[in-house]
């Protein structure tokens, strides 16, 4: 065997064995020790034998290895991410110091951006622009899946985490977008140019022709829960005869507390979502809220881009019987991330549990399919059309 193919056999060996090691090891015993002496106890433990495969790779690669060796938190990092990844979970991942310090920030300070998220879903790293936002007003739709970043292809390595991490820059700078769109067979391109993100989640007015109030929650931010329940007691000085809660395009954000008390408005003490661990236990989370608009009929409307703490709103309030839901099939992420704070600054992402709506149905993969499916095309938004909107206003009227 020549040393070039030695050399690489024994990498790809020592990367393997070690983040096997690593993650089994140093992440298991970080995340036990967070939780209950027993458990830490268990982290303890004297690793399993096999374990010295990990010195045994680890010196053959310093001793042998032709080319030079990454620095040590390089290597580390890429063997995290390949144990990770062998975990076959998308939302389990390393993000490293200087994307983690951004993603701290995401929901408390201002920063350069193209106002989206970034999420994962069946292997694709897809946008899901926030209404309003840079990338909304360029013509990126929720699902576009990007292929490019200035002209530079995504690396295999890439997360939501360090795409979201590339998108940002200065403000006033601009971004090109090369993305995949369902139905197209060639790419679309975007210029962006990026905009200070600080876009208040809630936004409501009086519809102009109907009675009713409107709604929108574009994410959901510590500052939520008030922004609702003023936009609810100003929309109530007007006497509503119902309200049009619009969740398209909700990438998710925090949870528990906006979830808990936005459903609380409408369904005090209501169950609102499961979450389930991996050790058979559970827990149901229920409403809170003073139920100011307990009265007033609601009418939810979702599409492809509501996700994670967004679906758990719509699941809860679709299972309570009293509430419809308006659109197309959500975004399907049901999964709760613990994120921990290693030594070196960077942050797991650890899937920790899995949601179900009140009455056990899973979202995670499968998103929450609305009462009254109603489509809402590319063609329809070019034209000014809302007829998701529309339909939301006749069952108001008609209860139909």
């Amino acid at each position: 065997m020549t040393n070039f193919l030695k050399g690489f056999v024994l990498l790809l060996l020592t990367l393997f064995v070690c983040s096997l090691a690593f993650a089994a090891g140093f992440g298991v015993n970080y995340f036990y020790a967070r939780q209950t002496p027993q458990a830490a106890t268990a982290a303890n433990a004297t690793p399993p034998e096999k374990f010295n495969l990990m010195w045994e790779s680890w010196k053959l690669l310093k001793d042998e290895f032709y080319y030079d060796i990454p620095s040590s938190n390089v290597l580390v990092h890429g063997m995290i991410r390949g144990a990770l990844e062998s975990l076959g979970d998308p939302h389990t991942v390393l993000v490293e110091p200087a994307p983690a310090q951004q993603e701290a920030t995401n929901l408390q300070g201002n920063y350069g951006g193209i106002g989206a998220r970034v999420e994962l879903s069946k292997g694709a790293l897809v946008l899901l622009p926030f209404p309003g936002g840079p990338a909304a007003q360029a013509g990126i739709l929720p699902g576009d899946a990007i292929i490019k970043i200035d002209d530079k292809m995504l690396d295999a390595q890439d997360t939501p985490d360090t795409v979201e991490n590339k998108l940002r820059g200065d403000i006033g700078s601009t971004v090109k977008l090369s993305l995949h769109r369902i139905g197209h067979t060639e790419l679309v391109e975007f210029q962006v140019t990026r905009q200070e993100i600080n876009i208040p989640t809630v936004q409501y007015r009086m519809l102009e022709n109907a009675p009713f109030g409107y709604i929108q929650v574009t994410m959901e931010s510590a500052d939520t829960p008030k922004e609702f329940s003023a936009a609810l007691a100003a929309l109530k000085k007007n006497n509503p005869k119902g309200i049009i809660l619009d969740l398209r395009n909700n990438p998710g954000g925090l949870f528990p507390d906006p979830a808990l008390d936005i459903v609380g408005q409408f369904l005090p003490n209501a169950p609102v979502v499961i979450e389930k661990y991996r050790d058979g236990t559970q827990k149901t989370y229920n409403a809170r809220g003073d139920g100011q608009a307990r009265d007033l009929p609601l009418v939810v409307l979702v599409n492809g881009g509501t996700a994670s703490a967004a679906e758990i709103i719509a699941g809860a309030f679709q299972d309570s019987g009293k509430v419809i839901l308006i659109g197309e099939k959500t975004f399907g992420k049901g999964s709760v991330q613990g994120l921990y704070t290693l030594s070196d600054k960077s942050v797991l992402h650890l899937t920790t549990a899995k949601w179900e709506t009140p009455s056990g149905k899973e979202i995670d993969g499968i998103g929450i399919t609305p009462k009254i499916q109603t489509p809402l095309t590319p063609d329809d938004s070019a034209k000014g059309i809302d007829p998701q909107l529309d339909r939301a206003i006749q069952y108001l009227n008609t209860g139909q």
